[in-house]
């Protein structure tokens, strides 16, 4: 019966090391889908900028709540797509020539003036 008992108590320890080694490496796998999402973030940002610049809208509204995770910042500056999520900091280049900074919880409204020539 002894016997019994301490096989038992080995093979829960070999499970409880089992399950420790490879949620180490499932975390692992985790943060580089999720870093590699938040790229994907920043980039599908620098083209919905870029469809913008070349489209003959003139004004248009980001929502931060809606297109950004909660926490994060967008900052648009000189071409670059800057995504700030927690520490970690996400680029991607963009046609458009202005210059944004929005956080989680704000809305930002932005305009392009046209010239108007006569003909």
């Amino acid at each position: 019966m002894m016997e019994l008992t301490i096989s038992r108590v080995a093979l829960c320890a070999c499970g409880l090391i089992l399950l420790a080694s490879v949620s180490g490496a499932l975390t692992g796998v985790y943060d580089s889908d999720r870093s590699g999402m938040d790229d994907g973030l920043a980039e599908r940002l620098a083209y919905m900028l870029d469809v913008f610049e070349s489209s003959e809208m003139d004004e248009i509204v980001l929502d931060g709540t809606r297109i950004l995770p909660e926490g994060s910042r967008l900052h648009v500056h000189d071409h670059i797509v800057e995504l700030d999520i927690g520490d970690e900091g996400h680029l991607a280049v963009t046609t458009f020539g202005g210059e944004i900074e929005l956080d989680w919880n704000e809305s930002v409204r932005i305009s392009r003036r046209r010239s108007r020539r006569s003909s």
